[in-house]
């Protein structure tokens, strides 16, 4: 009996035109099978090769265009100064889930929480004939408006005059700014990390440069600086440029705010780089001056900081309002905010006799009326003249 035929295929031939038998098996057969393997690799060899693409432009492409292409190759060896905006392509949900805005990107910013606490300022007492010596000073300047926190160390004794009021913060917003680069730094040398040292180095470019006080906007771009020398300028001299620099390295205008917030610091904020000129970023009196209070607390700054912050603080360069207003004896940490609408200074003096006191003075005007320096001079004398009275 002859034996059964084997279950016929059918393709189509398009050497004849025709349909053919193709018996399982064949030659035919297995060149068959072996089309569709390697067509069914290919497709697998394309989904990797996209996926690696798709996460290379994702990712990687970004980071090497603003590091490398961008200040190298258009701004550099082409002496073009662009700036291509490639965030809402390569990362569109920043545009609606975003909760900070640094140097004109958006961000998503984890909410920075601090193992280490602030103190409130307690007081015993107001010093009423001072501050009766004040309004009385200030009454002669009808056309400023001043805010005033004087606190004594040793009487706790304080002045309080509009200090609750929030003002325009001016270059005085670099105070909060230091402390919070300085308190990540802390918390880096305890972890290990060292992601943030003062020795560490920064790129200054396009990015960062800004105009108004400060001398490394004159500097040539693609250099780098140690975060010591910038956190230095940016108090000694005030520089603007230093300062966006260091904003971005304390974590962005988002995580230094979180802070301030956690710190029950909610009147100091940070609203935009510097330089500030609509006065959007702001301060009260009295939370500037717990900020100075909170210097020597060992559980807000290591007594490393404390002693550079000290340092930078005793050698800022204006001397023309707190520091005009002591005897050459005084000792003055300070640091001062000047805008056209707003000029201040804050601080902590080591009188003569002694005596320590942290005195923050902020003063609202009209558009750079010099009345104020005026007013803070004589201000910063009487303050004086009582406490050495104590």
């Amino acid at each position: 009996m002859p034996a059964p035929l084997k279950k016929q295929q059918y393709i189509y031939d398009e050497a004849s035109y025709g349909t053919v038998r193709v018996y399982p098996g064949c030659k035919a057969q297995q060149k068959i099978r072996k089309k569709k393997k390697n067509v069914f690799l290919v497709f697998i060899r394309f989904i990797i090769a996209s996926a690696f693409l798709s996460l290379f432009v994702y990712f990687a492409a970004p980071h090497l265009f603003t590091k490398y292409f961008e200040p190298l190759v258009l701004n550099h060896i082409l002496n073009r100064n662009l700036k291509l905006n490639i965030e809402p392509y390569v990362s569109p949900h920043l545009n609606y889930l975003h909760n900070s805005h640094l140097f004109g990107q958006n961000l998503i910013v984890p909410n920075q929480k601090s193992t280490k606490t602030i103190v409130p300022i307690i007081t015993s007492g107001e010093f009423t004939s001072l501050k009766s010596q004040l309004l009385n000073l200030f009454a002669k300047y009808p056309k400023m408006h001043p805010a005033v926190y004087v606190w004594e160390y040793s009487s706790a004794n304080e002045v309080a005059i509009n200090a609750d009021e929030v003002f325009p913060a001016a270059s005085i917003i670099k105070l909060p700014i230091l402390f919070e680069l300085f308190r990540k730094i802390d918390r880096s040398e305890q972890d290990g990390s060292n992601s943030t040292i003062l020795s560490k180095k920064l790129l200054y470019n396009s990015r960062n440069k800004t105009s108004g006080s400060g001398e490394l906007q004159y500097s040539p771009l693609n250099r780098y600086y140690s975060v010591d020398y910038l956190a230095k300028i940016m108090i000694t001299h005030s520089d603007n440029s230093a300062t966006n620099m260091l904003i971005e390295e304390a974590g962005g205008k988002g995580a230094i705010n979180s802070s301030l917030r956690s710190l029950g610091m909610d009147k100091i904020r940070l609203e935009n780089r510097l330089p500030d000129l609509e006065g959007t970023n702001k301060i009260s009196a009295r939370q500037v001056a717990t900020l100075l209070y909170n210097i020597d607390n060992p559980n807000f700054l290591s007594d490393k900081s404390k002693i550079t912050i000290k340092e930078y603080m005793a050698n800022v360069e204006n001397r023309r309002l707190l520091q005009a207003g002591l005897p050459p004896e005084a000792i003055l940490i300070h640091k001062t905010g000047d805008i056209g609408t707003m000029l201040g200074d804050a601080g902590v003096v080591y009188a003569q006799n002694g005596r320590k006191y942290i005195v923050v003075i902020l003063v609202k005007r009209p558009f750079n009326d010099y009345s104020a320096r005026d007013m803070i001079q004589q201000a910063s004398k009487i303050i004086y003249d009582n406490i050495l009275k104590m």
